[in-house]
């Protein structure tokens, strides 16, 4: 719960950047800035609904040696993930860079991305803190990576 407290009056002022507005928003958060682009403009000539994007980093080495297996990494996605966001998501190799917490020295590892484009709810936070937490703990990893952005999709 304390995840869902932290996360939510950022994501209320990214989506009302939007246009998106929550009734139930707690008074006395600062105006969200006014989109003056055409962002706003061609979601509504799209009919597009706000959503919420959300890149979560993986990397796939382990900090002792050896390397999550594919294997493992499709049961994490397929046991972990994919039941918290069952209407989809998008999973993408790359190549990252990382500087050690312990040590300092920088290097260079293999990696996912999982993509996620979902609605705005209330235990939004609380689902990406659990995956999170999950792959840490399995895979003895000092962090895994969040970005969250709001925007607009139609399908």
């Amino acid at each position: 719960m304390t995840a869902y407290r932290r996360i939510l009056p950022v994501l209320l002022i990214l989506l009302e950047t939007i246009g998106w507005d929550h009734p139930g928003r707690a008074h006395g958060l600062p105006a969200p800035p006014v989109i003056t682009d055409a962002t706003g403009s061609t979601c509504a000539a799209l009919h597009a609904q706000p959503d919420v994007r959300i890149s979560l980093l993986f990397g796939l080495n382990r900090p002792h040696s050896g390397r999550v297996t594919k294997r493992e990494w499709n049961a994490f996605l397929r046991d972990t993930v994919a039941p918290r966001f069952p209407t989809g998501l998008s999973v993408l190799r790359v190549e990252g860079q990382w500087q050690d917490r312990e040590s300092g020295q920088i290097g260079r590892e293999p990696g996912r991305i999982v993509w996620i484009v979902t609605s705005p709810a209330p235990d939004l936070a609380d689902r990406l803190d659990a995956i999170r937490q999950i792959y840490r703990t399995r895979f003895q990893q000092q962090a895994v990576g969040v970005v969250i952005t709001a925007g607009c999709d139609a399908f």
